[in-house]
């Protein structure tokens, strides 16, 4: 399941990397920026997801992608296509299959208000009573200022089973170069009546430079922790203007900055011992001509009696 996920957000992530001018508007891939394949593979060598793009007329018609076990045999098959209501996206439609026989459909519809995403709303065929939807407020010098998913679940309470909404609600302040993101999540009743008692609060701050997300804490009850990046002066092929349209908290993600990651360094204190874990990563890309990457390197790096080693972590391989 993590491996599926882990595909999904990838999916997610190449929906929007379309060029679009600067307020949003307009649809235009260039050749050679957006990768119509991207091929995963774990330490092993072994293929763990690839991406296929069907591009046509300047716009992403669909995305196909196909994820495999550990010994190479596929586990699931996923298939995205989108409809457009002129240069937006209107709808994608989601088809995933398993080898054990298990299929799932669901249907993502996206608004936009004044060439702003306002809602989308996730409905799965075979459940249209978990029907998630995320809802985009903003600011009145339109950055981002909250963001609300709110998705039907089963949840227990006092020994028994009941259905109830999931509420996710983060609220965004802008300073400077600096956004800090005040996360709460909460369950209440089909009335919408807030349950109190299961509210949990995560505050994070993410800081830029040269549109690059430099330095990201996270602050919750159990931990505290610091991601700290540094980038290359090349191209990301996720960095794009339509990325930002249809994923308006898109800056949140390293990944989406403008150029690639060279290096990340986690930092983390749990609160219950007292303890700190630091956890290194360096990156290495090899680059086209047009400064785009063909291929990612991630390495786990380590320190011991003073020397420094690097294993292997992932590979991704990037094709235009």
């Amino acid at each position: 399941m993590k491996k599926i996920m882990t595909c999904l957000a990838a999916m997610a992530a190449l929906v929007g990397c379309s060029k679009s001018d600067d307020n949003g508007g307009g649809i235009s891939i260039s050749e050679g920026t957006f990768p119509k394949k991207i091929v995963h593979k774990a330490e092993n060598g072994n293929i763990s997801y690839e991406i296929t793009n069907n591009v046509q007329g300047e716009k992403i018609l669909s995305t196909t992608s196909i994820s495999y076990k550990r010994d190479g045999s596929i586990e699931s098959k996923i298939l995205i296509s989108f409809s457009y209501e002129g240069d937006y996206p209107k709808e994608a439609t989601y088809k995933r299959s398993k080898t054990n026989g298990e299929n799932e459909n669901y249907t993502e519809t996206y608004s936009f208000v004044d060439g702003k995403l306002k809602n989308t709303t996730l409905k799965h065929d075979t459940n249209p009573r978990a029907t998630k939807t995320t809802t985009y407020s903003y600011h009145n010098d339109g950055k981002l200022a909250k963001v609300l998913v709110e998705e039907p679940r089963k949840s227990s309470l006092n020994g028994q089973i009941m259905e109830d909404i999931y509420v996710t609600e983060t609220d965004y302040t802008h300073t400077g170069n600096v956004i800090t993101a005040t996360e709460k999540r909460y369950f209440k009743d089909t009335q919408g009546n807030k349950r109190d008692e299961n509210t949990s609060l995560t505050t994070y701050t993410y800081t830029f430079e040269n549109e690059n997300l430099i330095k990201e804490t996270e602050n919750s009850t159990e931990y505290y922790s610091t991601t700290e990046y540094t980038y290359d002066g090349k191209n990301n092929p996720l960095f794009q203007n339509f990325k930002k349209l249809i994923d308006p908290d898109y800056f949140n993600d390293a990944k989406n900055s403008k150029n690639n990651i060279l290096t990340r360094k986690i930092t983390t204190k749990y609160n219950y011992n007292n303890s700190t874990i630091v956890n290194e990563y360096v990156y290495e890309h090899t680059y086209a001509d047009n400064n785009y990457p063909l291929t990612e390197k991630v390495f786990d790096k380590t320190t011991e009696n003073g020397v420094e080693k690097k294993e292997l972590d992932e590979t991704t391989e990037y094709a235009y």
